[in-house]
């Protein structure tokens, strides 16, 4: 009867967990990463692994998922049931993993927080490896303990706090009756024998760690953690078939991931973004404990009193498992690979929560052991439980943080254009997973400021209208040179169009030729010996409710340690600032000045456009134009030298002068 409750209780979990991964399973848009995971999928298979958008990831996600496709198709709702799959799969193997550390009712915990999660059902809902690669994880942790504390390490902890009675037990019901000294089920005790424990699982740690590997990099965070667990269990039981089932498990890791080996390795120290900054400890740990509790689809500011309760739930499983050492393993599972990827943030620091998948799931083992340490502590599950719903709750119907909306775009432009018309976007994803629905021709435009004219040249002239779909996290132009060329080609600008996540800015395009100013007149301004501003070229007549126009350039002189902007001015003759464009000095490689190598004048140059339109249309007579270099950071100026400046404020540069007509 025991036996049919908990198998009741365990489909109920299940059952529960695949329903809420399938509810709006489709309703979101397909995004930007999910785009990139289909294209790269999309590729003939045995090419997955050295396509160019591939850059930092490993090819066994997209390898399965292009199987999956051609069975499933590539509806919304088929390409994310790929993910459900595993992060059910990762629930009931979280569930046998709760079963194996011996407590009643740790196995239903478990899998009833990690049903409930927020974190792990979001993940379940994208077209990304993270569900698979948590699944993998957890298979391999599991194997690893099976073979680790399967000598009597843990077995004798525990069967030590049954003989002396100091086993706990949850809500509701009392505890099983037993006699001193008499362990009531083997379930409760991890196995001990060696030979019937050893070859399966340590064939099947070795088939999880690497099939790991191969899903997301981050997999090294784990394997390292686990050759701490390694190195301790061996010291305590030291040995030739200890070393023998250490070496061998690494041995057989490295064989099985040994074809990527050497392009993983390429990836990963060719990977370079100097633009990023790490996060601050703090922020780094209150981002993340958010993240894989509640979710990020909640207000930080609003939920902090359930952040401190979930905190408070956890440094209570602290105390009352103070000697148990299978829950600081577990805890040391979740600590050790977050400390390891923040040390690598100082270097690259390229960050998201979910980057760090694999070091997630002890979480629910955590929240489930205190749940089940006590009669009492079932509330605390109970109340971990409910804090749960509150963001799933967050995660289904607040459209503020719902994916950004790019059906409802696709859905626009198909309704407002025509094949005479080009949609170019600023991403390449996943307007591809879309284009067919778009009557007009619909591209990426890589934007490179010294080709960007003629390409618009190419794709675009002669069309009725251009369509510029720009994405808020895009960083393909930063310095808005296809505003600028579109402005100076067809202003003005025919309309705007706002939506979740996404700008579509639209312009009647005329017969004349985009164009940059093929030569710019030199200039002599210097910024207090650290930057150079010696080219320029401006429209120095402004037709009635026509915008200026400017293209600067810069080059470094010193070493620099900092991030400048430069403001662009028009100024009236009565100290009016009647126009403004501030832009980040950015080189061709978009690094910013902090970045800048001195001793190479590939990267230590930047050209920059700026649009000005009045802010007084009705305006006519002469204006000044002003340079002012100032601090991203403290928004202090730097003096100029070489030119006049405004009422000889030494940074205001005067540099040209336009009449508005």
């Amino acid at each position: 009867m025991l036996a049919r409750k908990r198998f009741l209780t365990f489909f109920f979990i299940l059952l529960l967990a695949f329903a809420l991964r399938l509810y709006r399973l489709d309703f979101q848009s397909i995004w930007w990463d999910e785009g990139h995971s289909i294209l790269m999928a999309s590729a003939p298979l045995a090419e997955i692994p050295t396509t160019p958008g591939m850059d930092v990831h490993p090819p066994g996600f997209f390898a399965l998922l292009h199987l999956w496709m051609g069975m499933a198709g590539e509806s919304k709702f088929a390409l994310r049931y790929f993910s459900v799959g595993f992060s059910l799969l990762t629930v009931a193997l979280l569930m046998r993993f709760g079963r194996h550390l011996g407590r009643p009712w740790l196995a239903e915990w478990a899998g009833l927080l990690m049903a409930l999660s927020p974190f792990f059902i979001a993940y379940a809902q994208e077209v990304r490896m993270y569900a698979m690669a948590a699944f993998f994880a957890t298979g391999s942790m599991y194997c690893l303990w099976r073979l680790i504390f399967s000598a009597g390490g843990q077995g004798r902890l525990l069967e030590a706090r049954l003989v002396a009675g100091e086993e706990s037990h949850p809500l509701p019901g009392p505890p099983p009756q037993r006699g001193r000294g008499q362990v009531a089920s083997p379930d409760l005790l991890l196995q001990r024998g060696r030979g019937q424990v050893t070859s399966p699982y340590l064939l099947f740690y070795i088939v999880f760690t690497a099939a790991g590997l191969y899903t997301h990099y981050f997999t090294i965070f784990l394997l390292a953690f686990q050759n701490l667990l390694w190195l301790a269990w061996f010291l305590r039981r030291p040995g030739r078939r200890g070393a023998w089932l250490w070496g061998g498990s690494q041995l057989g890791v490295l064989l099985l991931f040994g074809p990527q080996l050497a392009l993983a390795l390429r990836q990963a120290t060719t990977y370079a973004n100097p633009n990023l900054i790490p996060p601050e400890p703090v922020h780094f740990l209150s981002h993340n404990w958010q993240a894989y509790t509640l979710g990020l689809a909640t207000d930080p500011g609003q939920v902090q009193p359930y952040l401190w309760g979930l905190l408070a739930v956890f440094l209570a499983g602290l105390v009352l498992h103070r000697r148990d050492v299978g829950f600081w393993a577990l805890l040391l599972w979740l600590l050790a690979p977050m400390g390891l990827f923040y040390m690598v943030l100082q270097g690259q620091p390229s960050y998201e929560p979910r980057y760090l998948m694999v070091a997630t799931p002890p979480i629910m083992l955590l929240f489930a052991m205190t749940a089940t340490a006590r009669r009492w502590t079932g509330l605390l599950g109970l109340a971990v439980a409910g804090i749960f719903l509150l963001g799933l709750n967050g995660y289904f119907t607040d459209s503020t943080f719902f994916k950004d909306d790019a059906d409802a775009v696709v859905a626009w432009l198909a309704a407002e254009t025509t094949v005479e018309d080009v949609v170019l976007v600023d991403v390449p994803h996943p307007f591809h997973y879309y284009a067919d629905q778009i009557p007009a021709p619909t591209r990426y435009l890589f934007v490179d400021i010294h080709t960007a004219a003629d390409t618009l040249n190419r794709v675009a002239l002669g069309g009725d209208r251009l369509y510029w779909v720009t994405w808020w996290g895009s960083d393909t132009d930063p310095r808005g040179v296809i505003p600028y060329l579109l402005q100076k080609q067809a202003e003005p600008k025919a309309g705007e169009m706002q939506f979740r996540g996404y700008r579509v800015d639209w312009y009647d395009l005329s017969q004349q030729p985009f164009s940059l100013p093929a030569d710019l007149t030199p200039i002599d301004v210097n910024f207090e010996d650290v930057l150079r501003l010696d080219g320029l070229a401006y429209g120095q007549t402004l037709a009635p409710g026509q915008s200026g126009w400017a293209t600067l350039h810069f080059s470094q002189l010193a070493p620099i340690a900092v991030n400048y902007k430069v403001s662009l001015r028009l100024r009236a003759p009565d100290g009016r600032l009647l126009a403004q464009d501030d832009r980040l000095l950015l080189n061709d490689r978009h690094f910013q000045t902090s970045a800048w190598p001195l001793e190479d004048p590939a990267l230590n140059q930047a050209t920059n456009v700026y649009t000005l339109p009045l802010n007084d249309p009705a305006y006519h007579g002469p204006l000044t134009l002003e340079a002012v270099v100032y601090n991203a950071d403290t928004l202090a100026a730097i003096a100029a030298y070489g030119v006049p400046t405004t009422n000889d404020d030494l940074v205001s540069s005067q540099i040209g002068q336009v009449v508005a007509r």
